[in-house]
């Protein structure tokens, strides 16, 4: 199959990189990334260690319609991605959502209609450096169609077979894309903000207490917003990511880190809005939503 990764940062590259294995994949990605790939490979370490070669440019043009566009690009920037990536989209495209954040499948649909599907994934994943990248915490895949189309998700699992990640379809996505938003508001604005690996809320008493917090209150906005959580205890799955995940550094930790912007709005302040659309109280969020905004404007 030929598969494009649209925004190839830590997670893009992984996946991208272990589906090359499989298939004819092109990762799309800044410039220093790009070129690094193109010379040497792409370095994966950590759970698997091995040098791939997928093809690697900085943009979409030239490139035909693929039969899978992986798009893996920030929340924040999912409306610009969807109009530069449309020279990859041909009628028989699936174009399939990996991203944090509760609105990209909405957004990646207004454009591309129901050939839009959404995934998620506990899988860890490091950017090093130019070309390297660090799978730090195996997970599995997850997708699911909105608009009814289950074909569509189960082609994308076909994709991920024999890369060494399970992936399964899903009749809900919603309720797999809030479980996830949970998950990442337990866990990305605290790593985040004492800069560590995920291993310091399963090591340290306060912070596991600070999680299970905003754990709570994130479970208390899904299910006012209608949302059929999977059957599992929200709290255990967020240790249970944790756990996996442990060596891994948070895509928000790497974004404050490298003094990129990074996607708290779409993630904890997408939960305190939609609370507020129920009147419903998320202290804990609403404080770690401030904080970590914060450190966009406070220097030392």
């Amino acid at each position: 199959m030929k598969i494009a990764v649209f925004g190839a940062g830590a997670l893009g590259s992984l996946l991208g990189g272990l589906l090359s294995t499989k298939h004819d994949v092109t990762l799309i990605g800044r410039r220093a990334h790009v070129d690094a790939i193109n010379l040497k490979g792409l370095e994966l370490s950590g759970i698997v260690n091995e040098v791939v070669w997928p093809s690697a440019r900085t943009d979409a043009t030239g490139l035909e319609p693929q039969d899978i566009v992986l798009v893996t690009v920030k929340a924040y920037d999912t409306r610009k991605a969807a109009t530069y990536m449309s020279p990859l989209i041909g009628k028989g495209t699936i174009v399939a959502s990996l991203q944090n954040g509760l609105d990209n499948i909405k957004t990646l649909h207004d454009f591309y209609d129901q050939r839009t599907v959404g995934g998620v994934t506990s899988c860890g994943a490091t950017y090093l450096s130019p070309g390297r990248v660090r799978f730090a915490g195996k997970g599995d895949l997850i997708f699911g169609s909105t608009a009814g189309r289950k074909d569509l998700a189960e082609s994308v699992c076909f994709a991920f077979g024999g890369t060494g990640i399970p992936c399964q379809s899903t009749n809900d996505i919603m309720a797999e894309v809030w479980m996830k938003v949970i998950v990442n508001a337990s866990i990305n604005p605290i790593t985040a903000l004492v800069r560590h690996e995920n291993a310091c809320i399963e090591e340290d008493v306060e912070l596991k207490e600070l999680a299970r917090r905003v754990c709570e209150e994130t479970v208390l906005v899904a299910k006012a917003s209608g949302v059929r959580l999977p059957r599992c205890d929200p709290f255990s799955k967020v240790m249970g990511v944790v756990a996996a995940t442990r060596l891994n550094r948070s895509s928000m930790l790497q974004d404050v880190e490298a003094g990129k912007r990074t996607e708290i709005d779409e993630i904890t302040g997408a939960v305190v809005n939609e609370a507020r659309r129920f009147e419903i109280a998320t202290p804990t969020n609403e404080t770690l939503w401030r904080l970590v905004k914060s450190l966009g404007s406070v220097r030392p």
